[in-house]
C-alpha cells in the first residue's frame, strides 16, 4: 500500500477507535487482573508478536507502530515479544523505543536457545534489543533444559535484572505428558507466570493447569486462542456463521471476541496474547476486554455451538 494512503488508511482507523469508545466511561475501563501476589494489574487481553513485530514489512514501522499504538490507546500494555528463533534481531526494540512508550508496557521475553553460555548472550541480547531494565518477565520457551535454564532465571530475578520469571508450554493435542511436567514444575517451583495455549477446543489447561495457577498463586498468559481444531481453521469453521443473540449481553460481537471471552472468564487467566498484523483486528480484540463474562453456564454453551459447526 503507497505510504500516504496507508497513513490515511491508518488515521481513519484511528477515528474510529476512538467513536467506538466515547461510550466507555472512565469507570468502564479495560478488565484487568492482578499478577497473584502484588498489587500490579495487566490488562486481560494483549499482543504477541506477529511478522510485522520482527522484520520490516512493505508498510515500513508504520504498521507496527499503529499496532501498539491502537494497543495503548484501548487500555492494553501486554506484548509477547517475539522469540529469537531467527539470526536477525527484531525490529520490535527499535520500534517501542522510538515510540517512547516501553515503560508503558509489560514485555515479555522468552529464552529459546540451549546450553548454559548461549543461553545467557541469547537473554542478553533480548534484554539489549528491548532496552528495558528491569525486563518485565522473561519465560522459558517449551520448558528447554530446565536444569541450565531455571537456576539462570532464578538469579537474573536475584540480581534485579528480570521482574517475573517462568516458562511456557504450548503442547500439542493429546500430549497430556507434557502438562503433567508443567503440572509437576508449577508444584515444586511456584513460577510467577506460565505460558500456554487455551481455548474452546485446546481446552485441556483448563481441567488441572488453571486451577493449579489459582491455588498456588501464578499468573496464566493464555496463547492462541484461534488456534483451534487440528488444523488451527477457527476463522473457517465460524466463517459465515451469525453471531448468536445470548451472547451480545457479554459484549461479544465478533467470533474473535467470542473465544477471547471464553478464556477470560476463566478466572485464572491473566492476559491473553494474539497475534495479528492488522489493525482493524487489534480494535475487535481489544474489545473482548470490556463488559460482562460469561458464566459457567454460557461458556458450556459457547463451546457447544463451536462444535456444532465442526
Amino acid at each position: 500500500m503507497h505510504r500516504r494512503r496507508f497513513l490515511n488508511y491508518i488515521s481513519a482507523l484511528v477515528a474510529s477507535t476512538a467513536f467506538t469508545l466515547k461510550g466507555f466511561s472512565q469507570e468502564n475501563k479495560m478488565l484487568s487482573r492482578s499478577i497473584p501476589g502484588t498489587n500490579e494489574f495487566l490488562p486481560v487481553i494483549g499482543l504477541g508478536s506477529p511478522e510485522e513485530f520482527i522484520n520490516i514489512t512493505s508498510e515500513g514501522k508504520n504498521l507496527p507502530k499503529s499496532l501498539i499504538d491502537i494497543m495503548l490507546k484501548m487500555g492494553g500494555k501486554v506484548i509477547d515479544t517475539p522469540a529469537f528463533f531467527r539470526p536477525d534481531v527484531p525490529i520490535i526494540g527499535d520500534i517501542i523505543n522510538e515510540m517512547g512508550v516501553k515503560n508503558d508496557l509489560f514485555l515479555i521475553g522468552k529464552s529459546t536457545v540451549n546450553g548454559k553460555e548461549a543461553s545467557r548472550i541469547h537473554l542478553e541480547k533480548l534484554v539489549a534489543n528491548l532496552n528495558k531494565r528491569p525486563i518485565d518477565a522473561l519465560l522459558i520457551h517449551n520448558m528447554r533444559q530446565m536444569d541450565i535454564q531455571w537456576p539462570m532465571l532464578k538469579d537474573w530475578k536475584e540480581k534485579g535484572l528480570v521482574r517475573y520469571i517462568g516458562v511456557s508450554m504450548v503442547p500439542r493435542r493429546n500430549r497430556f505428558d507434557a502438562y503433567e511436567a508443567l503440572e509437576k514444575f508449577m508444584t515444586n517451583e511456584n513460577p510467577d507466570i506460565i505460558m500456554t495455549g487455551y481455548s474452546m477446543t485446546q481446552p485441556w489447561p483448563g481441567d488441572r493447569i488453571t486451577p493449579l495457577a489459582k491455588d498456588k498463586g501464578i499468573a496464566v498468559i493464555a496463547a492462541e486462542a484461534f488456534k483451534t481444531l487440528e488444523d488451527g481453521a477457527y476463522f473457517a469453521v465460524t466463517a459465515g456463521k451469525e453471531i448468536p443473540e445470548w451472547v451480545k449481553e457479554y459484549n461479544i460481537n465478533s467470533w474473535a471476541q467470542f473465544s477471547l471471552k471464553w478464556i477470560i472468564s476463566d478466572p485464572a487467566i491473566t492476559t491473553v496474547v494474539t497475534e495479528t498484523g492488522k489493525i482493524e483486528h487489534v480494535i475487535d480484540n481489544m474489545g473482548a476486554g470490556f463488559g460482562n463474562l460469561p458464566d459457567r453456564e454460557t461458556r458450556n454453551r459457547m463451546r457447544e455451538l463451536l462444535y456444532s459447526f465442526v
